[in-house]
């Protein structure tokens, strides 16, 4: 695969904005295989129910804890389906828990899971699982990303968790939603706009859901509540009496659900870029991109080189995007090996930079490309754009946690931004909105939309640069934290332990102390972006 995705985030799922629902830009990526090639598990992605008639049913949650279990999980040993970081052996298998935890007579569910053990004479006996994003990343298509990025430090100490959440990756069902895939094409070349692509998306994604509906999926037991359940469910099942949780994007949220419904199943928990469950995300996007774009231009303005390249930077792009906006530019790019037609819109130019403000790396070259792009070269937006052709997210899993947990306590709406930017959210996150009753059919839990309290030790990390989760949602979270520890990393954007050193440094000097505030001297040689000349 040609596509080179960075990270998973959100579903903003808009006619243009595809960036955040794919990994947006720097690692390679396999997407999984499908379930006949899978090896060592069967073509069915359900074990029969007749299986967990002679499972033990003991597994019982917290009360006050939703949803309601009684069950034994079990792990399956199985190969590895997914691609292992050169030089390492994970043990590799199935976690079987019920799709629907409140009926654990149910169907069963598998969850791919790899475990890299600590080769540390007396390794510690509580591991570090990670929690990818999304919702509806891979964790373990990420595994080779996370160990090139230094992650590989952990199993220094303790053993490293990497597993696929229900309904994503490697995890059987997975729920895709190639109904949606196939619209992008004519979003990008503008045949499908405005009302008529909020309709397309909206069918799109209602025959998605008629087939895993028809497939037997129960879609609305697919949420962060039952992904918590499995964590705490992978826990009792592999031996460990508990976890340090590291999360990062929507694993935040994830982590800080398990931190509510199962407390006596962590250890310590990092949130690196925090998503909480009180705040609104599709009625914060506008002023949080906003806020990014902000801090991009004032750094480059500051910067004697890339002010005296690119002068004038947030003016030239807003002109620019308006004039886009006016005048569309027709063009034929090599994008994701084919030739295609693409419309190049302000809408969709402010896409293509909100995506690349994840990574610093790419927010280091967006004067330039802004300005490339207002003197006609394209070039520079190829590689970006063949993001919009990824399909290694599970699509119908983002829909059912967004649409049971957040969009029914927001809105589209923006207010007090920018036109530009105020116009583009509101358009490409529209159709969720009229999608989301009629999903799954259920009703949002109150919880959802509420703080998380807890006093189990937390490290809280935050990129200054972060365009969908600011510092302040982590420092937010930290004040409903008793023994939270935040920090905010100049230069960085989302997810910076794996673009930070010292983010990484801090990190697991605190999974070797969480009682502890980590050592951060490294903050103050923290440096601002590096610009392309």
């Amino acid at each position: 695969m040609t596509l080179k995705p960075e990270h998973l985030f959100f579903w903003l799922f808009g006619p243009l904005a595809l960036i955040l629902a794919v990994f947006i830009c720097s690692f390679p990526f396999t997407a999984g295989a499908p379930i006949s090639a899978q090896p060592g598990i069967s073509a069915t992605p359900f074990l029969p129910s007749s299986t967990a008639a002679a499972i033990p049913q003991t597994f019982t949650q917290n009360p006050g804890s939703t949803p309601a279990q009684t069950y034994q999980p079990i792990f399956k040993s199985a190969q590895c389906a997914f691609p292992a970081p050169a030089g390492y052996s994970p043990e590799c298998g199935y976690l079987i828990v019920p799709e629907n935890w409140s009926r654990p007579d149910g169907r069963l569910i598998q969850l791919h899971v790899a475990i890299f053990r600590s080769p540390a004479a007396g390794a510690a006996r509580d591991p570090v699982v990670h929690l990818a994003g999304g919702p509806g990343s891979s964790s373990l298509d990420a595994a080779r990303y996370l160990f090139n990025q230094g992650l590989g430090a952990i199993l220094n100490r303790r053993d490293f968790i990497l597993f696929d959440q229900r309904g994503t990756g490697y995890s059987l069902p997975r729920l895709d939603c190639p109904e949606r895939n196939e619209l992008t094409p004519k979003l990008l070349d503008g045949s499908l706009s405005g009302d008529g692509a909020t309709q397309a998306l909206v069918d799109a994604f209602r025959r998605c859901r008629d087939r895993l509906v028809s497939e037997g999926i129960d879609l609305a037991s697919y949420n962060s509540a039952a992904s918590a359940a499995d964590i705490n469910a992978l826990r009792v099942a592999l031996g460990y009496e508990q976890f340090n949780l590291y999360g990062d994007s929507y694993g935040t949220r994830l982590a800080l659900t398990v931190m509510r419904d199962f407390p006596q199943a962590a250890r310590s928990v990092v949130l690196d870029s925090t998503y909480p469950l009180e705040v609104n995300l599709y009625t914060t996007l506008a002023p949080n991109a906003e806020r990014a774009f902000n801090v991009l231009f004032d750094e480059c303005a500051a910067d004697p080189g890339c002010n005296n390249s690119y002068p004038d930077l947030r003016a030239v792009f807003y002109n620019l995007v308006d004039q886009l906006n006016s005048s569309p530019r027709k063009l034929s790019l090599p994008v994701a090996g084919n030739n295609y037609s693409v419309l190049l819109n302000g809408d969709l130019l402010i896409d293509v930079l909100f995506g690349g403000l994840y990574n610093p790396a790419v927010t280091a070259s967006m004067p330039k490309m802004i300005y490339q792009v207002q003197q006609g070269e394209y070039a520079i937006l190829r590689e970006r754009l063949d993001l919009y052709f990824d399909t290694s997210s599970a699509l119908g899993m983002g829909t059912s946690v967004q649409c049971a947990e957040e969009v029914p306590f927001g809105s589209s709406a923006a207010q007090g931004v920018q036109p530009a930017i105020a116009a583009f959210f509101s358009k490409s996150n529209q159709y969720l909105f009229t999608l989301c009753p009629d999903w799954s059919g259920q009703m949002a839990d109150p919880r959802e939309n509420q703080p998380v309290t807890s006093d189990i030790p937390t490290l809280i990390l935050a990129g200054e640069g972060d365009p969908i989760t600011p510092p302040a949602w982590g420092q937010m979270t930290a004040g409903h934290l008793s023994r939270a520890t935040f920090y905010e990393f100049r230069g960085q954007g989302h997810w910076v332990t794996r673009s930070s050193r010292c983010a990484l440094s801090i990190t697991l000097a605190f999974w070797n102390d969480p009682s502890v505030a980590p050592d951060a001297a490294c903050l103050q040689t923290q440096e601002g972006l590096h610009f392309a000349p």
